[in-house]
């Protein structure tokens, strides 16, 4: 492996991204902090210009182009012009696509351009079931190497995609956490306060967009059902279609006055020192889950599903129950809020030492220019062909 400090020296690098909603702008920004040597200029599909977006994506440039969600729909010729005049302006040697419109453009751009490299980054299960889209991927582009976010999701695609790995286009590469945002966590009272919340209520919460994907159903079920303190609070961090069907739900569990629904809040993660303890409800639909990496670093006490994705992140840092089972997620919130605090912070500490060794920028950077295709596309010689 060549000496850190040139690593991705005299690159030109394009990243590609659906949209910079959820954890898009982290996931794009521990790419860029991966390719500091490098020019790397950042394109959002959707969304528009926004210079705190800007600002927490890092790199060289961030190109918005503002598209409509019809625009993405099959992947209109106004889009595949916008991004083709984008790579003509600029001669990328490396491409790196999130989610599947953001891959087929990459893919699309190698055959008019000369690319050494498309990083395909697969963040969810059953990306390539579609045969059309394996095939692209299996016989068409066949400079695409495709990363998965989770073992599970590496799995996934190669059960879709036979042969890919034997080929040495098929990695599993985590996703990242910057450890410096330890640095811009609230304290527990700080956070209190800014959220208008009492000091001394117990508080479990969640975050994340209010979607069938993340399971918050079985989420308020359980909260019903277990054994909490008088005055215990369930936060929703996060806003979303939604809303207006969990708050009937709470109404007819009648837990409306325990529920607190706070909507959107930039930057989140600063707040999670205010939860006693973090709920992680979603099932086998969550492929990685970022904010358990962001819980993890805060200390909170952690509940997860059992999903092979998130499963595979909190291992034992946190408490796991049977996924999709209402029952046993009360069971073990119940177990957990009688414990002793001195207890659950004890395992919290453990999943500090996790991040800190498995899921930091560091750690991202080194496995990812670890790779055989990245070592070879380190290669000076490689990148002067270009």
């Amino acid at each position: 492996m060549r000496p850190e400090s040139s690593l991705g020296a005299g690159l030109k690098v394009i990243q590609i991204c659906h949209d910079y909603e959820g954890p898009f702008q982290t996931i794009c920004r521990q790419y860029n902090a991966a390719f500091e040597n490098a020019h790397v200029t950042t394109l959002y599909l959707r969304g528009k210009p926004n210079e705190g977006v800007v600002e927490r994506t890092g790199g060289n440039e961030v190109v918005f182009l503002d598209q409509g969600k019809g625009a993405l729909s099959g992947i209109k010729w106004t889009t595949i012009f916008q991004v083709y005049r984008l790579f003509r302006r600029s001669s990328f040697d490396l491409a790196i696509a999130h989610r599947y419109k953001s891959i087929y453009l990459a893919g699309l751009m190698s055959y008019f351009f000369r690319l050494n490299l498309v990083l395909a980054v697969a963040h969810e299960h059953k990306v390539f079931k579609r045969i059309t889209r394996s095939l692209f991927l299996t016989f068409w582009r066949k400079q695409i190497v495709v990363l998965g976010v989770s073992a599970s999701v590496t799995q996934d695609v190669e059960s879709y995609c036979p042969g890919l790995k034997e080929q040495g286009r098929l990695y599993t590469l985590n996703n990242a956490i910057d450890m410096n945002q330890k640095a811009r966590l609230m304290s527990r009272a700080e956070a209190r306060e800014q959220l208008g919340l009492h000091p001394n209520d117990f508080l479990l919460g969640t975050v994340g967009r209010l979607v069938v994907k993340k399971n918050h159903t079985l989420l308020l079920n359980a909260f019903a059902k277990s054994e909490v303190p008088d005055g215990a609070k369930l936060l929703l961090i996060g806003s979303g279609p939604e809303e207006m069907s969990l708050r009937k739900l709470a109404n007819k569990l009648s837990i409306e006055d325990q529920l607190v629904f706070l909507g959107h809040v930039p930057e989140a993660y600063r707040y999670l020192p205010a939860l006693d303890v973090f709920v992680f409800s979603s099932g086998e639909a969550e492929a990685f889950g970022i904010v358990l990496l962001e819980a993890m670093l805060a200390e909170t006490p952690l509940i997860s599903s059992n999903a092979s994705g998130p499963a595979e992140v909190v291992r034992d840092t946190g408490w796991l129950f049977d996924l999709d089972s209402v029952d046993d997620l009360s069971k073990v919130i119940s177990k957990i809020v009688s414990m002793p605090e001195n207890d659950r912070r004890a395992r919290s500490a453990s999943a500090l030492a996790r991040v800190e060794t498995e899921y930091s920028d560091k750690r991202f950077r080194k496995n990812l220019w670890s790779l055989k295709p990245m070592m070879e596309l380190g290669q000076p010689e490689r990148v002067s062909s270009s």
